[in-house]
């Protein structure tokens, strides 16, 4: 995940004209087959703009609140091209330090 900034948004758009017009968030640079966020729906180039039902502000701050709930149901709002947004629901599990 990769916290959206002007710079990162600006190359999103030059790749990509539809790309959702997004101010903060985080983006979703890929997704680990068979992951909790794989499972939830999440795909590549993803932007989260809601965790939990609060904004998205950092990486730092959606590790932070997924830490506090492990194993426990998190509704997460997504952008995604064509102006399309996704209501997933993502079940964070314990770090895995093998990996």
């Amino acid at each position: 995940m990769l916290d959206l900034n002007d710079m990162i948004i600006a190359q999103l758009k030059e790749r990509d004209v539809t790309f959702s017009n997004v101010k903060k968030g985080v983006l979703v640079a890929m997704v680990t087959s068979g992951s909790p966020a794989d499972r939830a729906g999440f795909h590549p180039g993803d932007a989260v703009i809601e965790f939990d039902g609060k904004p998205v502000e950092s990486v730092k701050k959606i590790i932070g609140m997924m830490s506090d709930r492990i194993g426990k149901a998190i509704k997460v709002v997504v952008k995604r091209a064509n102006h399309e947004m996704a209501i997933l629901t993502v079940i964070p599990e314990e770090a895995n330090p093998d990996m």
